[in-house]
């Protein structure tokens, strides 16, 4: 018991200090810190390994803040990582039924500590009436981020906005060049994968529940189903892709978008698809030919797509612009840590401002599109452009009110949608 606990403080810890100081996601901490502490996994199983380290990030900000009230001091991960034990770890059933004696352990840990703490609850008393900061401590969250939908919604939307965040969201998309969706959805309930077909897009499945990790499907590796968000199909749905188009995609990698679009025009559009890294583009082919695409179609470029124009006009152009990926919280909790430098938030509308405006110079029909609930990453950088503004004709809610723009625009909500938080914008051609 002991040996085991401490290899699964360790690299709980390892993979949390990988995230902050590589600024990396947590699946490729994770790879890491297992290349490099493989004996761990001889006395724990990866899923439990994986879910830990999971579960520790995602409530990094509330650990920090009990690091800093029990010991006087912050920075240790291995310190956090058993405040998590004491404050979180007990509640988790995939832990509980692992080791045997968890609340034993956890009691043992509390007298360890130089100021006595059970609960998350005790914490939430000393915060007060200050909701950013309740917010921030209940959800684990930036203390910033709280406050910006704080003055977007009300109240109650926030805590359930900020709740469902934290949920993973999995939604399955077959891929009908390849296949078809009722074979699909009936070979995954084999498998132990209860799906839902949604009523919007008939393409796509929204996972219910299911027992082994969804990586491992077979039909994954034959290409023959995608996981994409719906409401990152929705950008390519609201760009209305017809057959012979000419289609710019201004930031492509990995090619996710552009086989949805293929697959909607029965592979007969033809896309321009351009990416700055050149890593990603040589993975956006082999994606693209995974999923059948016929890739004699598409013209991959590497480039800066806002210095990047074509001799010929595009029909339309596809922006789904690099952002925070603050919508994508449920799938990759180290983007909450990755949120709190600033500096790092800050670049992202200079870059999106700088793409929109090379976009715009094509004077095509543009869908804009950020993986992000920030309105600095979605109305205002639409809103020098409101006359241009077109209905996206996508399901979804408004805009946020504050905003001239808002109505508009769509924005994906995971407590309203069940789906990742997005941003669409359609801009008419000029």
């Amino acid at each position: 018991m002991e040996k085991t606990i401490r290899y699964l403080v360790d690299f709980a810890a390892k993979t949390l200090h990988t995230v902050i100081t590589k600024r990396v996601s947590h699946d490729r901490a994770f790879q890491q810190v297992l290349r490099e502490y493989r004996k761990a996994a001889t006395y724990i199983p990866l899923k439990v390994l994986y879910k830990v380290s999971h579960d520790v990030i995602s409530e990094y900000y509330t650990l920090r803040y009990a690091e800093q009230y029990v010991y006087g001091t912050r920075g240790s991960s291995k310190r956090m990582v058993r405040l998590w034990l004491i404050l979180r770890g007990y509640e988790k059933d995939y832990l509980a039924k692992y080791l045997d004696g968890l609340e034993r352990l956890r009691r043992r840990l509390v007298k360890t500590l130089p100021r006595r703490i059970e609960s998350v609850d005790e914490l939430l008393e000393r915060v007060g009436d200050n909701l950013s900061k309740l917010y921030s401590l209940k959800y684990s969250f930036p203390e910033w981020f709280v406050d910006v939908f704080l003055r977007l919604m009300p109240r109650e939307q926030v805590e359930r906005l900020l709740a469902e965040l934290n949920e993973e969201k999995w939604w399955i998309r077959v891929n009908t060049l390849k296949t078809d969706v009722d074979t699909v959805a009936e070979r995954l309930l084999e498998k132990g994968v209860v799906v839902k077909k949604d009523n919007d897009l008939p393409y796509m499945l929204k996972v219910i529940d299911y027992n082994e990790p969804l990586h491992h499907l077979e039909e994954m590796w034959r290409g023959e189903i995608v996981f994409q968000d719906k409401a990152s199909a929705l950008v390519v749905e609201a760009l209305e892709p017809d057959e012979d188009e000419l289609i710019l995609d201004m930031a492509a990698a990995p090619g996710i978008k552009d086989s949805l679009i293929m697959q909607l025009t029965n592979n007969k559009a033809h896309i321009i698809a351009v990416d700055i890294s050149r890593e990603r583009t040589r993975r956006t082919i082999k994606v693209l030919k995974l999923l059948g695409v016929d890739t004699s179609r598409i013209h991959i470029v590497n480039a800066d797509s806002s210095m990047f124009s074509l001799s010929k006009k595009p029909d339309k152009i596809i922006l789904d612009a690099p952002c925070t990926s603050s919508g994508a919280i449920g799938k990759d909790p180290a983007i909450k840590i990755h949120l709190e430098n600033i500096n790092w938030v800050a670049q992202f509308p200079q870059i999106q401002a700088r793409l929109l405006r090379s976009a715009l110079e094509q004077k095509s029909l543009i869908v804009y599109a950020t993986c992000s609930l920030l309105p600095f990453e979605g109305e205002e950088i639409i809103e020098p452009f409101i006359d241009r503004l077109d209905d996206p004709g996508i399901p979804g809610s408004k805009g946020y009110k504050a905003y001239r723009a808002a109505d508009n625009v769509k924005r994906l909500f995971p407590h309203i949608h069940d789906t990742q938080g997005f941003f669409i914008a359609k801009l008419k051609p000029s």
